[in-house]
């Protein structure tokens, strides 16, 4: 190669490792998505839309809501990993992202390859929902009915992968309980079944539960979580009454493709940990009884693969299958 050709070949590699900055410095020029892979109705698509307009306000850009239910939350979460890497699609999930590497096989992209946090939104815990045809009013008298008759009590989830699915493997497991995993596609139509009396249990979120638990149509026996809820000072946690190890509160974060340049990650997780430092929002999110987090990219990057991790390990220990 002569002199000329070397220093056109050298320009146009610093020309071209000056782009990824420049975009990014620009970011962003057009509208976000936030893609939630759930029905709208579901407290993830209720958080994240509650933090549109404060995301919005703070990137000078309107915020998109897309909804892309089904799989197990698997295709909205597909269609992220398979997005253009420039952080203007990213990914509203819930507890699913972190247990489905262990759950689900043949997944069409790989969590902790193809995905990394911008940061990790909140938590919740959740409350033992039952029908009032169930004849047990408290977590013991539930417990030894299902004991008494075993395979004969349905818990319903919101999907596979879900927190309202893992709870419910926890507690059969932590009780020494045989009852019945219903999937449903999404909290709602879960939820629409217990109170129709379709299934028995249902491990519900506080919020969605406490308007049903008030007017008598459910009755709750127990919340997950170390402290009882501010919405639900009367019932007792699984602590309380004996039984460890159902810790399954439920998580939401927002995900970027992995190739996502590391300046949008960083004006990210600007935009939606400062949303979340919005007073309306704040108050918002405490009357549905969340606990918001917000830490950094790199915190919640290395928290998705050490959950995952964990939630491998117990769905491994645990035996749960697809059926």
């Amino acid at each position: 190669m002569n002199i000329r050709r070397m220093l056109v070949a050298l320009l146009a590699l610093s020309t071209a490792g000056a782009a990824a900055p420049a975009l990014a410095d620009s970011f962003p020029e057009r509208p976000l998505r936030v893609v939630v892979p759930y029905p709208a109705g579901g407290t993830t698509d209720v958080l994240i839309r509650m933090l549109q307009k404060p995301v919005a306000d703070a990137a000078r850009q309107s915020v998109v809501v897309d909804n892309r239910p089904g799989g197990a939350s698997v295709i909205g979460t597909s269609h992220v990993a398979q997005s253009a890497p420039d952080g203007y699609t990213v990914l509203g999930g819930d507890l699913s992202m972190l247990v489905n590497p262990s759950l689900l096989k043949d997944m069409p992209y790989d969590t902790v390859r193809d995905f990394r946090g911008v940061t990790m939104l909140a938590r919740a815990p959740l409350v033992l929902l039952v029908h009032p045809s169930v004849p047990a009013d408290n977590l013991e008298e539930l417990i030894a009915l299902a004991k008494a008759k075993p395979g004969t009590l349905n818990f319903a989830s919101g999907g596979y992968g879900t927190s309202t699915h893992m709870a419910g493997e926890m507690f059969r497991r932590a009780a020494g309980i045989d009852i019945v995993h219903v999937p449903y596609q999404g909290v709602a139509p879960a939820m629409a079944a217990l109170l129709g009396g379709q299934v028995q249990i249902y491990f519900g979120g506080t919020t969605t539960g406490l308007p049903h638990i008030q007017s008598g149509r459910l009755r709750a026996l127990a919340v997950t979580g170390d402290a009882a809820s501010p919405l639900l000072p009367q019932v007792p946690t699984f602590v309380s009454r004996g039984i460890q190890g159902v810790n399954a509160d439920t998580y939401w974060g927002i995900y970027a493709p992995a190739k996502t340049p590391d300046r949008v990650i960083e004006q990210l997780n600007a935009y939606f940990t400062g949303a979340l430092q919005d007073p309306a929002l704040q108050q918002r999110t405490k009357d549905l009884g969340l606990t918001l987090i917000g830490n950094s990219a790199e915190a919640h990057t290395a928290q998705m693969r050490e959950m995952i991790g964990d939630w491998g390990k117990f769905v491994k220990e645990a035996d749960i299958r697809l059926e």
